[in-house]
C-alpha cells in the first residue's frame, strides 16, 4: 500500500500521540510505502518519505490547524491508497483519535460548576442556562467554532466518507465516541498503543549505528546553574549502560537468568547507577571516567538513594503539582526527575522552591530518548487528571518499573490494570496524602520488585508489531469497501 500519514509534529520530543504515529510508521514502513506530512520533522527511518508542510501561521493555533488541513488535503488528494490522519482534518480514510474531543470535553457538565445557579434556579434550569452560555461562547469564539467543525468533519461517516474508519487509543475513549457521536460501531476500532521495550530499544539503537557508523565520542552531560541537564544529543547510551561493547549487554544477568532484557536484569542496581551518573543525577564533578566516578559516588555517598520519574508536557493536567506536594511528605532521600516541557513550568518550579525541594528535583526537560530516564528511575509516577491512554505508563512497565497511575476515570490505560498487581492505581490523583503513601509503597524494595516484574510481564504482550498488524487490517477493510481506493492499491 501507499500510505500518507498526517501529523503536525513528527518528533520524539513531542507527546504520546506523536510517539504513537511514529511507532506505526516505523512498523508499517517495512512492508508499505509510507509518506509522512508534518510541520516539524525530527525523525529518520529507512524507506519513509518525509514531506515538510510550511507553517506560515504559528499563532493563533487554530489558523495553523486550518492551514495544515488544507495543505495536506491538497497534497494527498490523489496517489495514495490510504490517507491516515492523526489530526483534526476533514479528509482521510482512517482517522485516529488520541484525545477527548472538544465536543465532549467542553460540553461535559462539571461537578459543582456554578453551584449558586443551582441554588437559585434549580438543577434543571441552571443546567439549561449553563449550556446556553457555553453555546454563546462558541458562537463568539472562532477558535472553538473551528475545532468543533473540524472534529465533526473528521468523525463523519456519511456522504464522501461512507467508508471511513475511526480508531481510538483506549476502550474508554471508544465508548465515549460511540456514546456521543452517530458512529457505526463496526467501523470504530480500539488500537491501544504498543511498546518496543528494552530489547526493541537496543535493536533500534543497533540499526541507527549501522546507518551512522561514525558516532562522536561520549561526552558527559554538563550541569548548569546547579541543575542537572539532559544528555547531549550524541550521547551513546549503549556505551554508558553496557561499556562491554555494542554486541550486547554483558555481565548484568543473574546466574539463573541469562536474558539481559528480563525483568530481573532490567531492575539491576548496576544499570540504574550507570544511567544516573550519565544523567548527572549524582551531582559529582565531570571529567572522571565512569569507574572513577562510581568510586567517588561510593566514597562521598549520595543523599538521594531513590529516584522517581514524571514525564509530561502539561504540568497541571499531568499532576506534577500534586506530585511535588507529595514528594515533600516522603523521606528526603527520594528525588524526582521531571522530563518533558513540563520542566519549564514557572509555577511548578516556584512550587518546588517553596516546598524546599530544589535539591531533590532534576529538571531534565524534553529528551529525544526517554529510555535513560526509565533506566535511572525506581518508579514512574503519572498522577494525570486527563489521559485517554498514557503511553509513558506502558513504556515504564516494559522496562520493569513500578508505576503509580491515576484511576480509569482519569487515565485510559488504568482500565486494563489491577491495583496492587500490575500497578499502584490512585483513586484520586489530587489526594496528596494518598499519593505520598503510594510513593512510599512503591519504593519499598519487595513491593517495587513485585510490581516491576508483573508490569514487565503485562507489557510483553503489548508490542507495536501486533498494533501495526491490527492497523493494516483496518486499511484492508477500507480498501475492500472503497472501489476507487481498491483500484489504486499497490498491494
Amino acid at each position: 500500500m501507499k500510505i500518507a500519514v498526517l501529523t503536525r509534529e513528527f518528533s520524539p520530543k513531542a507527546g504520546g500521540a506523536e510517539h504513537y504515529a511514529m511507532a506505526l510508521v516505523e512498523g508499517l514502513a517495512a512492508r508499505h510505502e509510507v509518506h509522512v506530512f508534518a510541520q516539524r520533522i525530527e525523525h529518520h527511518w529507512p524507506r519513509v518519505h518525509y514531506h515538510l508542510i510550511r507553517q506560515p501561521f504559528k499563532r493563533p493555533r487554530f489558523i495553523n490547524q486550518w492551514w495544515y488541513a488544507l495543505e495536506t488535503w491538497r497534497q494527498t488528494r490523489s496517489g495514495f491508497d490510504i490517507v491516515h490522519a492523526h489530526e483534526n482534518t476533514w479528509h482521510g480514510e482512517v482517522q485516529t483519535v488520541h484525545v477527548l474531543p472538544v465536543w465532549i470535553h467542553y460540553f461535559e457538565p462539571k461537578p459543582g460548576a456554578a453551584a449558586w445557579l443551582t441554588g437559585v434556579f434549580g438543577a434543571r434550569t441552571s443546567a439549561t442556562l449553563l449550556l446556553a452560555l457555553k453555546w454563546l461562547n462558541v458562537l463568539l469564539s472562532p477558535r472553538l467554532l473551528s475545532y468543533l467543525w473540524l472534529e465533526s468533519a473528521r468523525l463523519s461517516l456519511t456522504g464522501r466518507h461512507a467508508q471511513r474508519h475511526i480508531t481510538s487509543v483506549s476502550t474508554t475513549l471508544t465508548e465515549q465516541l460511540l456514546e456521543r457521536f452517530p458512529l457505526d460501531a463496526r467501523r470504530v476500532h480500539t488500537l491501544m498503543p504498543g511498546v518496543w521495550g528494552a530489547a526493541g530499544w537496543w535493536q533500534q539503537a543497533q540499526s541507527e549505528l549501522e546507518l551512522q557508523p561514525h558516532q562522536p565520542q561520549l561526552q558527559p552531560p554538563r550541569a548548569q546553574d546547579g541543575v542537572a541537564q539532559p544528555p547531549v544529543a550524541h550521547l551513546d547510551w549503549r556505551q554508558v549502560l553496557w561499556p562491554g561493547g555494542h554486541d550486547g549487554p554483558d555481565g548484568l544477568a543473574g546466574p539463573q537468568d541469562s536474558d539481559p532484557f528480563s525483568a530481573p536484569a532490567l531492575m539491576s542496581g548496576e544499570l540504574k547507577a550507570r544511567a544516573r551518573l550519565a544523567l548527572g543525577l549524582t551531582g559529582l564533578g565531570e571529567g572522571a571516567g565512569l569507574e572513577q566516578r562510581q568510586e567517588q559516588h561510593q566514597d562521598q555517598g549520595s543523599s538521594l538513594t531513590h529516584w522517581l520519574l514524571w514525564v509530561g508536557h502539561d504540568d497541571k493536567k499531568k499532576g506534577l503539582h500534586a506530585l511535588l506536594k507529595a514528594l515533600a511528605k516522603v523521606p528526603a532521600g527520594v528525588g524526582l526527575m521531571v522530563v518533558g516541557r513540563g520542566a519549564s513550568s514557572a509555577s511548578a518550579r516556584a512550587l518546588s522552591a517553596s516546598l524546599g525541594l530544589d535539591a531533590r528535583v532534576a529538571w531534565l526537560g524534553p529528551m529525544s530518548d526517554v529510555a535513560p530516564a526509565y533506566w535511572a528511575c525506581d518508579a514512574l509516577v503519572h498522577p494525570t487528571l486527563e489521559d485517554t491512554f498514557g503511553m509513558v505508563v506502558l513504556e515504564a512497565m516494559s522496562w520493569a518499573r513500578a508505576v503509580v497511575v491515576s484511576a480509569p476515570a482519569f487515565c485510559g490505560v488504568a482500565s486494563e490494570l489491577t491495583h496492587g498487581q500490575e500497578a499502584w492505581v490512585l483513586a484520586d490523583p489530587q489526594d496528596v496524602v494518598a499519593l505520598a503513601r503510594a510513593l512510599e509503597a512503591v519504593l519499598e524494595p519487595r513491593t517495587a520488585s513485585a510490581l516491576g516484574a508483573r508490569a514487565w510481564a503485562w507489557a510483553q504482550a503489548r508490542n507495536w508489531a501486533s498494533v501495526c498488524l491490527a492497523q493494516e487490517a483496518v486499511y484492508r477493510e477500507v480498501l475492500q469497501n472503497t472501489p476507487s481506493a481498491k483500484d489504486r492499491s499497490h498491494g
